[in-house]
């Protein structure tokens, strides 16, 4: 089973209360238009909740295309490493891009603990230990 990434449950999050929103904003205009024409009041409402809703998700799927480009996918790396290395795999090195952030420092000190955890396994095998 596919596990889902941090960014999709913010989505899914976010498109939930954009949906919500957008029926709230609907729903006044047609409460504000409805005791002039009922018919063109509906229409209205259901032309605004599409527009606000388009409006809302249009930035929405950027901010998601960032936030999976700049930090889901060094997660995913360093999750990757950890998986390497936990696998035995000591020669394993965790390459990111060097951003100046915490991701970045992530990354960096996993990649010193696993030479540590590589030296001390073979001053164990050399018997030093």
């Amino acid at each position: 089973m596919e596990r889902k990434s941090i960014s999709q449950k913010i989505f899914m999050i976010v498109l939930g209360g954009s949906f919500v929103g957008s029926l709230f904003v609907g729903g006044l205009v047609y409460f504000m238009l409805a005791s002039s024409n009922v018919q063109d009041a509906l229409v209205k409402a259901v032309i605004s909740v599409i527009i606000s809703q388009i409006m809302f998700l249009i930035p929405v799927f950027g901010i998601k295309k960032i936030i999976d480009d700049k930090i889901v996918s060094k997660l995913k790396t360093v999750v990757n490493g950890m998986h390497e290395v936990s696998m035995g795999n000591l020669d394993y090195e965790i390459y990111v891009e060097k951003t100046g952030d915490e991701l970045e420092e992530l990354a960096e000190s996993f990649d010193r603990m696993r030479m540590s955890i590589k030296a001390i396994m073979e001053k164990l095998e050399k018997g030093e230990l």
